[in-house]
């Protein structure tokens, strides 16, 4: 059966780059420091996994043995000084991006493997739709807020319109 369908490798592959994009997405809202952003990269890890999960699920039903990379999520070597540069650099925007160009990268392996058509029609079906989630997800992520909880918000400065008086600096006598 694999020779029959030489893109079982390939479909292999892209099991992979999901439990990556997974692992990606988990560990990004372990660092975010929103709430509401902390949610939409949960969202987005799990709904990797349950991709991942539906192409392995593909692969058990044809006898063919899904790659099992050992994609570890979570930051478990972490040093207090690299939790410490997480949150004071934490930048949600370069996150968000990273996380998106994955899926993008995904894309490009789903449409290789849709191209050929040369899997079951079962499984074509399949990765058209988490094709279509992907590209649905990447502009909902685009519309996420990508504002630090800690970064301190610039101020403008007095301009001769709202000042309220002159600023004397004082010296300690």
């Amino acid at each position: 059966m694999k020779k029959k369908y030489a893109d079982f490798d390939k479909l292999n592959r892209l099991l992979v780059a999901c439990f990556e994009a997974e692992k990606l997405y988990y560990n990004a809202a372990l660092d975010a420091q929103t709430t509401d952003l902390k949610r939409f990269l949960n969202y987005m890890a799990v709904e990797r996994n349950r991709m991942s999960h539906d192409i392995s699920n593909e692969l058990h039903s044809r006898d063919i043995e899904p790659l099992k990379d050992d994609v570890e999520k979570g930051h478990l070597n972490r040093t207090w000084q690299e939790i410490k540069e997480s949150l004071e650099y934490f930048d949600a925007d370069a996150i968000i991006n990273s996380c998106v160009n994955r899926d993008r990268n995904n894309i490009k392996r789903y449409d290789e493997l849709l191209e050929r058509k040369e899997l079951p029609e079962g499984i074509l079906e399949l990765l058209e739709k988490q094709k279509y989630q992907l590209e649905w997800y990447i502009k909902q992520a685009a519309q996420q807020p990508k504002k630090s909880a800690f970064a301190e918000e610039k101020k403008e400065s007095p301009t001769k319109d709202n000042e309220g008086g002159k600023v004397i600096n004082l010296k300690a006598m």
